[in-house]
Order: structure tokens, then C-alpha cells, then sequence
């Protein structure tokens, strides 16, 4: 089984080693470079499939002598025949593929090639840079139906399309490009390698790097565009070839290899969520503190409670609203003000609620509020809502007429959420309340809001009720409390009451500047 498609669709980088001309003439060469690749780290090793004749002819005028570069003034013919692989070689070295548990592979040069390969066993098909124009060979290859590795070295957008679809008109979708530049070795100024990314937006395939330049920074670069493969020249120590001067050691290979799967996890992402080390972190975060004792009915201030590091108390954040609240109790200097005190202070919150209506910009508040961590354990869908969910849903409360979406404001602080859902003369309610905020009174609060809400917002309505699950207790008390009747389910309680548009009473009313208002 060729290895390809697995390894890609569990996230992780294919490494190829090409052996290329780098046997320097000699089998236990070449099998050599098989073990090492195979011990440094690599998925699949490579070669070539050609003679000189397959790719050439025999010919010495200006066409068919090579012009600047590395293999400047060499005949074609006499350089593809000094660094072929012969091919009563290739049986033997893919078995010892087989043997050190790597992947064959091989890049035929013509149908002789792939008819010799598939006598072979061979797996998958690699597709060279120069042979990506050469469209009746990659249909040859393509229509035996097995893995398609096309390079694109010096192919334009066209030329990469017509190689693809050589391939799907045979029926073959198994197709990988990789982006190539055909220097040797390659400058960095020229690789490109954010065509990386544009070429897997613009081709929905799997894009890899062949690597031509010196060191591995190439490799890892493009590892960290998006390449699931990676193909790189390898070579032994002292063993000259056609090959040799832009190959890299195997040494420095296996160095490569690790450099590679270290930047594959380096660069995974996007994930704000905290890894286990940070988490064990956090309690070095600053906090809120007391810094001085504070007597029950004594102010919180500036003064005895101040963000300080470890992060045992609330967020920082919650300074102001914690500044101003009396104590219900003693607080010893070094006490965290954490969210079970925040239960034990007073005044200050509720001096002036009132409900909104819930306006486009509301969509993050409620996003976050919906998903956090209580309010999904007391819902009935206790799964985590898609940010692309929640806005199709905020978008069919905006323009509902039959459901209103209301946020709870404490003057310029929005605290909670509440929601109506009309049907004739009855109204459900669901709400939830900020994190913070919580064991405060605002559930309460809120639920008197939304009564006369539903009075003002839905005439025919004279019955609200609230579907709470039985391990919310804090729910039930609450609606307990506002002289709502219990109905029992099996998971839930059904809590209904008759109401009216009716007035606050004293001790509430005087928290609630101007009795119960909805603001527009």
C-alpha cells in the first residue's frame, strides 16, 4: 500500500528522498541510500526510470548540448546515460524499500517506463517538471489508476491544469502537485513559495515542495505554507554524480527530517484553546486580591483591592464593577475576590437595569454567552453552537415577528440575555446570565423584565413559562420564587403563570430606575 493519501489525511508531512543520479554508478549505492533514508526518517525513496535513448537521441550539434549552469558544455545523451538507474537495478531496490519499510517510487519517462514499473508492482507514479507538458504520458501513467505525483516546476497556471486533467479524464483523482522551481540547486529568491497556498486554493488539491535549494530552510518553509510533501535530493558522503552538487547529505537529510516534522507541529493552528502547560500557567496571571483586611460592610476600593499576581481571584477586567460593592462578610488581606465572594457583596450592581432590545452588533455577546460552559450544561442541547449557526439563528430572531431577543443592561454593562418565544396567548422565556454576574439576583430581575415584556411586546399574551432540566436548581428557585407553577416532565420542569403588565415591588422598584423599561 503506498502511503501517500494516509499520511495527508492525518495531518502529517510525506517525506520523499530521490535518489536520482546519486548511486554514482553502483547498486550497493543506491541500496545504501534506501537503509539510510529509511533510518533518517523518510516515507518513500525515489529514483528515475529511463535510458538515454527513452528521453534523447544520440545527436552533438548546438540543440542538444547544454548551456550555462551546472551541467554546462554536457551532452544530453552522454549526461541521461551517466546518471540512469539501470533498470535491471529497480526490482532490487524496491524490495529493499519493502524490506526497510518505506514506499517505492519512480518517475517514468515514457509508456516503456510505466509498462516496466507496473511489471514491477509499482504503487504510484512520480511525474517530472519537464514531463508536465508531456500530456500523453501523463494520461499513460494516470489510467492505470494509482497515486499521480506531478512536479510543476517551469508550468504555468494552463500547463498545470491541462497535467490535471490528463489525469481526471481517465478517471483518476489521485493527484498531488508539487511546487517546484527547476534550478539547480534552486536560489531562494526564486522559489515562491507562497504559490503554496494559492495553488491549493486554486487547483482543491493536496500541494507539496520538491526541493531543490541548498540546507533545509526551503523544506521548512514550505511546511509551514501548507506543503504535505516534501521531496529532496539526497546523497552519500564522497560519492560524485550528476546530481551530487545540488543534493543534500544524508546526514543533513535526516537533520531535515526532524526540522520538518518539528515545524509541521510548530505551525499547526488556529487554536486559542489552552494547552495543558498553559493551563497550569494561569495561576500565575495577575488577578483581583484584597490587599488589605476588609470588614463586612466595609466599601471595596482601589485602595484594599488591587490586580496582583497569582490568578486565583476574577479577571482583572472586573475591577470597576467590583469597586464601590459592600462586603456581606470579613475579607482577609490576601484573599482572592473570586466568584463565590462576588455572591457575598452588595450594592453597586442593579442600580440601574433595564432591557434592550438586541441589535446586529449583539451577535459576539450572545455568541460567547450561549457557549459558555454552565449555560450549555443547562440547555437541552448541550453541544457547543458553530459560530455559522448561531448567526443564521440571530438573523431569524432580527426579523422574526413572533420571537423577541432582549439584552439585560446594568447601565452601561450588558449582563444577560432574554429571549421570547410567542405562540397565541402563551410566551416561553430562556435566559441566561453572565458568568459574573451569577448568584446576584439578576436571573430574577430579568425574568420580571420579561414578564411585562411579553405584556408590552405581544399582546394576546397572558401566560409565560420556562422549561428548566432538573439538575438546574438555580432556575427552579428562581422561577419558584416569582410564583410560577411547577409542572413535572421526565427531564425537566415545566414552570407557567398568568401575568400582567403589573408594577415592581418597593425594595425591587428602587433598584430599577424608572420600574421596568425596555430601550429601543
Amino acid at each position: 500500500m503506498f502511503h501517500i493519501f494516509e499520511k495527508i489525511a492525518m495531518d502529517e508531512t510525506y517525506i520523499i528522498a530521490e535518489i536520482s543520479a546519486n548511486h554514482g554508478g553502483s547498486i550497493e549505492n543506491a541500496l545504501e541510500l534506501v537503509r539510510q533514508s529509511a533510518k533518517a526518517g523518510a516515507d518513500c525513496v525515489k529514483i528515475q526510470t529511463y535510458t538515454a535513448d527513452s528521453l534523447t537521441i544520440d545527436c552533438n550539434n548546438q540543440y542538444f548540448r547544454i548551456q550555462g549552469g551546472l551541467w554546462d558544455g554536457c551532452k544530453l545523451y552522454d549526461l541521461y546515460q551517466e546518471a540512469g538507474t539501470p533498470y535491471e537495478w529497480q526490482g532490487r531496490i524496491k524490495e529493499e524499500c519493502e524490506k526497510c519499510g518505506v514506499d517505492f517510487l519512480s518517475t517514468p519517462f515514457d509508456n516503456d517506463a510505466v509498462d516496466f514499473l507496473e511489471s514491477l508492482g509499482a504503487e504510484a507514479y512520480k511525474i517530472a517538471s519537464f514531463e508536465l507538458v508531456d500530456i500523453p504520458l501523463i494520461e499513460y501513467a494516470a489510467s492505470k489508476g494509482k497515486p499521480m505525483i506531478i512536479s510543476t516546476g517551469m508550468g504555468s497556471l494552463e500547463e498545470i491544469q491541462d497535467a490535471i486533467d490528463a489525469c481526471q479524464r481517465g478517471g483518476n483523482d489521485q493527484i498531488v502537485l508539487l511546487k517546484c522551481c527547476s534550478e539547480y540547486p534552486a536560489p531562494w529568491e526564486d522559489m515562491h513559495l507562497r504559490n503554496i497556498p494559492d495553488m491549493k486554493q486554486r487547483f482543491r488539491l493536496p500541494i507539496g515542495l520538491s526541493d531543490h535549494s541548498a540546507g533545509s530552510l526551503g523544506a521548512v518553509v514550505g511546511v509551514t505554507l501548507g506543503a504535505c510533501v516534501v521531496e529532496k535530493h539526497i546523497k552519500l558522503p564522497d560519492v560524485e554524480s550528476a546530481d551530487s552538487k545540488f543534493s543534500m547529505e544524508i546526514t543533513e537529510f535526516a537533520q531535515m527530517v526532524k526540522d520538518v516534522r518539528n515545524a509541521k507541529l510548530i505551525a499547526k493552528g488556529p487554536d486559542y484553546s489552552l494547552t495543558e502547560g498553559e493551563e497550569a500557567s494561569t495561576v500565575f496571571r495577575r488577578s483581583l486580591f484584597a490587599v488589605k483586611d476588609i470588614k463586612a460592610g466595609e466599601l471595596l476600593s482601589a485602595e484594599n483591592v488591587r490586580s496582583i499576581r497569582p490568578g486565583y481571584g476574577i479577571k482583572p477586567k472586573y475591577l470597576e464593577t467590583v469597586v464601590s460593592r459592600k462586603s456581606c462578610i470579613d475579607i482577609k488581606r490576601g484573599e482572592p475576590i473570586n466568584e463565590e465572594l462576588l455572591g457575598k457583596l452588595k450594592d453597586g450592581f442593579m442600580e440601574d437595569i433595564f432591557l434592550r432590545y438586541a441589535v446586529q452588533e449583539d451577535a459576539e455577546f450572545l455568541f460567547n454567552l450561549v457557549n459558555d460552559c454552565e449555560c450549555r450544561g443547562n440547555s437541552f442541547n448541550p453541544q457547543k453552537i458553530t459560530w455559522k449557526e448561531h448567526m443564521d439563528w440571530f438573523r431569524g430572531i432580527l426579523l422574526s415577528g413572533t420571537q423577541k431577543q432582549y439584552i439585560l443592561m446594568d447601565g452601561i454593562t450588558p449582563v444577560g440575555q432574554g429571549r421570547l418565544e410567542a405562540s397565541g396567548e402563551t410566551c416561553r422565556i430562556s435566559y441566561s446570565i453572565i458568568p459574573e454576574r451569577r448568584g446576584c439576583g439578576y436571573g430574577k430581575a430579568l425574568i420580571k423584565l420579561l414578564n411585562n415584556a411579553a405584556v408590552k411586546d405581544f399582546q394576546e399574551c397572558n401566560c409565560c413559562f420556562g422549561e428548566v432540566l432538573k439538575e438546574n436548581i438555580a432556575s427552579q428557585k428562581i422561577f419558584e420564587e416569582l410564583g410560577y407553577t411547577a409542572e413535572e416532565r421526565d427531564k425537566y420542569f415545566r414552570y407557567h403563570k398568568r401575568i400582567e403588565y403589573c408594577k415592581i415591588d418597593q425594595e425591587f422598584n428602587k433598584k430599577i430606575r424608572g420600574g421596568i423599561t425596555i430601550k429601543q
